[in-house]
């Protein structure tokens, strides 16, 4: 891997930034404007009018807001960090395997930088949480359990 310190440790915090803005987002589609639509996985959205109908007997209450966005950034931190797992170099994919010859990540800029990040961007994820929840400021939730 070729970054800087700097940009792994940017795109680490970005990507716990993004996982939180979508838990939160797509918690308000559905808890607060009833609404499912906004789903572009699978394709095709994928629920059918049965499911719809059991998803909208859901409260909308704080508890379950909380509960559901962190499910739901549980999910998509998962798959996060199985991606970053693949790029690191330490798993490969599950699927076409054989022909897997690996990715790499690079800065853009093509200048050495004194400050290169060494480590592995899968080691780093999970902990740039903290420094995600540092910048973001207080929301009046969060996707933790711990008491300031």
């Amino acid at each position: 891997m070729n970054l800087s310190r700097n940009n792994a440790m940017t795109l680490v915090i970005d990507l716990n930034r993004n996982i939180e803005e979508y838990a939160e987002a797509t918690v308000k589609y559905i808890l607060e404007d009833r609404n499912v639509d906004f789903l572009t996985y699978p394709p095709n959205n994928g629920l059918s009018d049965s499911e719809k109908a059991e998803i909208f007997k859901l409260g909308n209450n704080e508890n379950l807001k909380n509960a559901l966005r962190k499910i739901l950034a549980n999910n998509s931190a998962g798959v996060v960090f199985d991606l970053l797992n693949l790029i690191d170099g330490t798993s490969s994919p599950g699927v076409n395997d054989e022909k897997w010859s690996g990715v790499k990540l690079v800065d853009e800029e093509s200048e050495e930088t004194e400050d290169k990040f060494n480590d592995m961007l899968h080691d780093e994820f999970y902990g740039s949480y903290w420094d995600w929840k540092k910048i973001r400021g207080e929301k009046g939730w969060k996707l933790d359990a711990y008491d300031e």
